[in-house]
This record gives C-alpha cells, sequence and structure tokens, in this order.
C-alpha cells in the first residue's frame, strides 16, 4: 500500500528488522522520555473518540467538512516536509490522516497534543487519537484534516514487516495479536465465534432454558471418563478438579425443579493436543425434564440450523472438504441398520459372540470384541462413519457401551442414545438420562470394576452426593453438550481448533532476548524439556529462532524416521507420515518432532517418500538449526517402519 505521498507504508518495520530488538526498544524508551520531558503523558487514560474509523470512510457524504475524531493503531506515517500522511486502525477499518503543518500547528502540553515538530516521536504501532475535519484528498481518499493529534499509547515494539506479516506458525499461536494487527481479516472467525456464543444462548432463551454457572472447581470429577486436571483449595484443606463435565450439576438443578436449564462452560480434560483437541475448551450443555432423547434429536438439528441462518447468513458450509447442507432435515439412522445398509451384516440377527466377531473377521478386523454390541460398534467405526457427510443422526447404541443412558423400551440390548455426525466426523453425543439411582450404581460400579482390570488409570469412586440428590427424584430428563468450538470449526469452515481458540494451548517459553530485558532468571530459559519429549516442527522453528533451544554440546544428530499406515475405512487408501527424533538437545536421550503430514495413495512410493522427508528435514529443521548457529548438524538415513504391504519402489 502507498500512501499520499507515494511512500511504501512499513517501511520502518523492514529497518527495524536490521537493529537488535534491545537496541530498538531501547530507542523508543528514549522517545518515552523526550515525551514526558514534554509534558506529554505517553499513557493517558482517557480518549475522546467520536467515530470508529470505517464509519467515517463509509459515511464521508453525510461526514464531509464536519469535526471527529478517531483512535486507532498507527500502521502507517509518513512526513515530507509540511506535509505527513498516516493510517490509523481500529476494530471497524482504516482512515487515512491528512497532517499539514500549519493545521496542526504547535505543542499543547494542556491537552495533550504534539505539534508537527514532534511527530518524530511517534512511531507505527503507536495507539493515538486525531481531531480534526473530514475532507477528500486530491487522490481522492477520505481523511482527517488532522488539527489535533494525542499519544494515547507508546508501543515499545516494532511491529512484523508489513509484507510479509505473521507467517510461522508458532508464532501465530503464541502471539495471535500480532497476526490480527497485522491481518485484521483474520479477527473473522473470532468475531463469528463470540457471534455463535450470542446465537446459541438467544435459541436456548426462545426455547424456555434458563442459564445457571455451575462449579468449574469441583470436589469430585464426574460426567466422563477423561483424566482431570487437580488442583488443592487451602481454605478447605481439599484436593479439587477441574471440570470435565458439568452434567452432574445440571442434574441437580432438574431435581431442585427446574425442568430447563443450560450452561455454557469452560472445560478441562488433561489429555493429548491435536489438530480438533484442546485440553480447555468450551460445551453448551442442557437439560430438559419430561423429554426423552428423540426431543433432543429435533433440539440439536434445529440448534445447528439457526446458528447457520442466524449468525452465518447461509446454509451450506465446506466440512472437512465437503459440502455440507443445514436446510434439509437430517437424516436418523440406528446404528445397525446403518452397518448392514455398508455392509450387509445384520448384527440385530446375531445371537453369539463367534458370529459377531466372525462377521468383523470378514470386515478384516482379526481382534476380537468382547461383545456383540462392541463388535457392532467396531463395524460402524471401519465402515460407517466416515460416509456420514450430510448431518446425520445416529441412534441404538448397544447398552454395552452406554452406561449412562436408558435402555430402549422396544429392545432393551439398545439405549435411547445417539450421536450426530457432520463431514464423516462425531459432532456430539446425547442420551436419555439414567434417573434410577440403584441401577446407576450398579453401573458406574461395574463401569469402574472394568477400568481397574484393564488397569486404566485410576477411577474416580461414584458420586454420592449427587446419588443422593437421584434418590428424592428426578424426573425422566434428556441432555445435549455440543462444543463451541467443535462447531465453530464447522461453520468457520476450519480443520484446526487453533483456527477458532485465540488462546490455544502452548508451551511456555521465554526468549533469550525477553530474559535479559525483563531480567528473568537465566535458568528459566535453559532447555525446559526432558529426554523424550515431543515438539511440534513450527514449535522447535520458534523456539529455535528465539533463542530459547539450544544444543548441549553445539552438534544435532537428525534422525528421520518414515512410517507406512495400514488400509483402513472404505477409501482403501494407505497412508506414510514423517517425523524426526532429534538427539543433541538433552544431556541424553531424543526429542520428536513430526515433520511431514499424512499422505494418502493406493501404494506408497517409498522412495519418493523417503526423499520427500529428507527435503523436508533440509528446509524445516537444517536451515533453522543453521540460523541459530548450529552448524554441526548430522542426517542419518531414512527408517522405515509400518505396514509392509503399503510399499512399493523398495
Amino acid at each position: 500500500m502507498t500512501d499520499e505521498t507515494g511512500a511504501v507504508a512499513g517501511a520502518e518495520s523492514t529497518m527495524a528488522a536490521d537493529i537488535p530488538l534491545a537496541e530498538y526498544r531501547n530507542r523508543r524508551l528514549e522517545k518515552v522520555q523526550a515525551l514526558r520531558a514534554l509534558g506529554i503523558d505517553p499513557y493517558p487514560s482517557l480518549t475522546k473518540r467520536t467515530h470508529q474509523a470505517q464509519a467515517v470512510a463509509d459515511g464521508f457524504d453525510s461526514l464531509d467538512g464536519q469535526r471527529v475524531s478517531v483512535a486507532g493503531r498507527l500502521m502507517s506515517l509518513r512526513t515530507q516536509g509540511a506535509l505527513s500522511f498516516a493510517h490509523v486502525q481500529d476494530q471497524s477499518g482504516r482512515i487515512q490522516l491528512f497532517i499539514r503543518r500549519n493545521v496542526l500547528g504547535e505543542l499543547d502540553a494542556a491537552r495533550g497534543s504534539v505539534g508537527y515538530e514532534h511527530i518524530k516521536l511517534l512511531d507505527i504501532g503507536d495507539i493515538v487519537e486525531a481531531s480534526g475535519t473530514v475532507m477528500r484528498t486530491q487522490r481522492g481518499e477520505v481523511s482527517v484534516l488532522t488539527d489535533g493529534l494525542r499519544l494515547l499509547t507508546k508501543s515499545l515494539r516494532p511491529l512484523p514487516d508489513k509484507w510479509h506479516g505473521v507467517r510461522d506458525r508458532e508464532t501465530i499461536v503464541r502471539r495471535r495479536y500480532l497476526d490480527t494487527i497485522m491481518a485484521p481479516e483474520r479477527r473473522a472467525p473470532f468475531e463469528q465465534v463470540a457471534q455463535l456464543l450470542v446465537t446459541v444462548r438467544g435459541f436456548l432463551h426462545q426455547r424456555g432454558f434458563q442459564e445457571f454457572h455451575t462449579p468449574v472447581l469441583q470436589p469430585q470429577y464426574g460426567g466422563g471418563t477423561a483424566k482431570p486436571f487437580t488442583t488443592y483449595v487451602n481454605a478447605l484443606d481439599a484436593d479439587v478438579f477441574l471440570a470435565i463435565s458439568h452434567e452432574l450439576y445440571l442434574k441437580r438443578l432438574v431435581v431442585a425443579g427446574f425442568e430447563k436449564v443450560f450452561t455454557i462452560g469452560r472445560y478441562f480434560r488433561n489429555e493429548g493436543i491435536d489438530r480438533s483437541h484442546n485440553p480447555e475448551f468450551s460445551m453448551v450443555e442442557t437439560m430438559t425434564a419430561f423429554e426423552n432423547y428423540e426431543y433432543n434429536m429435533q433440539l440439536i438439528e434445529d440448534l445447528f440450523r439457526t446458528v447457520a441462518r442466524d449468525c452465518f447468513k447461509r446454509s451450506t458450509f465446506q466440512v472437512r472438504g465437503h459440502e455440507v447442507s443445514f436446510d434439509a432435515p437430517w437424516q436418523r439412522i440406528a446404528m445397525a441398520d446403518a452397518v448392514q445398509r455398508e455392509t450387509g451384516l445384520d448384527f440385530r440377527a446375531m445371537r453369539t459372540l463367534d458370529e459377531a466377531n466372525g462377521a468383523l473377521a470378514s470386515l478384516g478386523v482379526r481382534a476380537p470384541e468382547p461383545s456383540i454390541g462392541h463388535a457392532l460398534v467396531r463395524a460402524f467405526e471401519l465402515r460407517v462413519e466416515e460416509t456420514l457427510i450430510q448431518p446425520t443422526i445416529v441412534y441404538g447404541h448397544p447398552m454395552e457401551i452406554s452406561p449412562l443412558a436408558k435402555a430402549s423400551a422396544e429392545d432393551p440390548r439398545y439405549a435411547e442414545r445417539f450421536e450426530f455426525f457432520i463431514g464423516g466426523t462425531e459432532c456430539g453425543d446425547n442420551w436419555t438420562e439414567q434417573n434410577d439411582p440403584v441401577a446407576l450404581l450398579e453401573r458406574w460400579k461395574a463401569a469402574r470394576a472394568t477400568r481397574v482390570a484393564n488397569e486404566d488409570d485410576e477411577p474416580p469412586p461414584p458420586d454420592y452426593d449427587f446419588l443422593e440428590a437421584l434418590e428424592y427424584g428426578m424426573a425422566p430428563t434428556t441432555g445435549i453438550g455440543p462444543g463451541i468450538e467443535r462447531m465453530a470449526m464447522i461453520f468457520t469452515e476450519q480443520e484446526n481448533i487453533d483456527e477458532v481458540l485465540f488462546f490455544p494451548m502452548a508451551r511456555p517459553s521465554i526468549s533469550t532476548v525477553n530474559a535479559a530485558i525483563y531480567g528473568a532468571d537465566a535458568s528459566s530459559t535453559a532447555n525446559p524439556l526432558p529426554a523424550g519429549a515431543a515438539l511440534t516442527l513450527d514449535e522447535l522453528e520458534t523456539l529455535l529462532a528465539d533463542g530459547v533451544l539450544r544444543p548441549v554440546r553445539g552438534r544435532v544428530k537428525v534422525y528421520p524416521h518414515l512410517v507406512l499406515w495400514p488400509r483402513q475405512g472404505n477409501g482403501g487408501r494407505r497412508h506414510a507420515s514423517g517425523y524426526v527424533e532429534l538427539e543433541g538437545f538433552a544431556e541424553s536421550g531424543r526429542w520428536r518432532v513430526p515433520v511431514r503430514s499424512a499422505t494418502a495413495a493406493e501404494v506408497i512410493d517409498v522412495k519418493k517418500e523417503a526423499q520427500a522427508l529428507l527435503e523436508t528435514v533440509k528446509q524445516r529443521l537444517v536451515e533453522p538449526l543453521a540460523r541459530a548457529g548450529v552448524l554441526d548438524v548430522q542426517i542419518g538415513e531414512v527408517a522405515v517402519s509400518g505396514d509392509a504391504t503399503a510399499r512399493a519402489g523398495g
């Protein structure tokens, strides 16, 4: 972008790239002192903005010649003699400032307004307030002819290069604010998530639901099987857990006489991080008395259709590469019928476990399942799930895998439970709640015994406080619990949860530069990970660039691995992925870094994949290591492991 002088905006950022950050920061601190010496507070608390930037730009016909005050971040600034041009950016957009020496005038410390000769004390990235009259320049750009210019916040660090922005994935995750400053359009998914929450609340309020805040710190975790986060309450001298579910508290509200309740809360599960999971996330959970799971089938369908129509103003979305429509009524099908449709196997008619496992064997599954119900679910996951592209409700889950749901009155082998699928992915799990306290206690104990027998993590004991409440009587009740981030990924057409979480989980780090600036303990910048730790490639690149990671002895050994995966599902394709093990960042042992996403093909060309893996290693590992001063890098041969039948080309 060029301004009215024809100069290229953002040159200051390019210049800053050639100056060490600490020195550049010191220069800005010197400007802070100079401003204070002039009587200008570089961080005042009051602003008198009258219009947002885009309102001025769009409202020229009614604002021409009118006086306005705008405020925002200075994104460009060019001075040529008695004329200066700048662009100010706020959440709504940008507006140009047209600054003339004879209009802006002299310093006015009482108003906090800088004089024309003091513009040199301003920098790109500063937040300013500009007052003046609306006009068009000779080139036709709507501008504010500025007669008052106040500094609201002095920025101490340079913004990223205007033309390259923030491209490193790890920097985007850790410093999302920089990405949205440089590319305001990237705020859109997060603004849409905020509006999605408004729409969900409005939908439930219209249906007669009342919102409650349920405890995040819980004396016992329940309503799920995930591993919890544990903390400690000093006042109670007791361990408590961050909520993995709010379900049991909503049920207590039903016992208390509230018939339609919901919460939109934060949930915490101390488990893996990947493209669709974050340890901290949001969900909307509801409980409805005097209804069963069929009520929720329609509720969830209506909710998604309302979000699509009212929040996103359309009905068709791209989900995992498929066009999905929320206009048509959702398909509803029993799990056993779906499996029979895709495979011809009728699990309902099977009466022995040997018969069910034999059916699985015909699908290529050698490992036996412990029950007919488990075999049905395995067949569904293998052959049906990925085919459910359009919104689909699958009901009739086996009771063996549904301990908290009521059994169907029509066929007690199956539960009053349904899951819904969009784009070939399960998006929610719902059922008619078990309100028989004796039956529920028996199921909890059985589930706990199974986990102990399987040597799983120590399961929690039954929630006896909830059982006591249940013994007073809970009406027939059903609930839903769709994840907010999962909904957001669908409606914003994202495939990575990081794109709808402004603050996704990231490993703590501090660069050596920041440690020096802030006087941090030097030990906090040492390699914090033990041998065997796992890093993403983006994390590694950023931590190397920031000086956070350093080889123990100045030498790094790289061990590439190519993994071949067996054929799975209807698609019939095989997959290959790559990772490396790094030796040299810990006193002993290796770190693991995925470096190549899975590729899919009928037959994997091993030589081609191995060569591509080595090229990725050179570009994404060797070059960042060299830039970080690590020149002694040894790369081993590619080790190939996995499905031998997937190979071609040796």
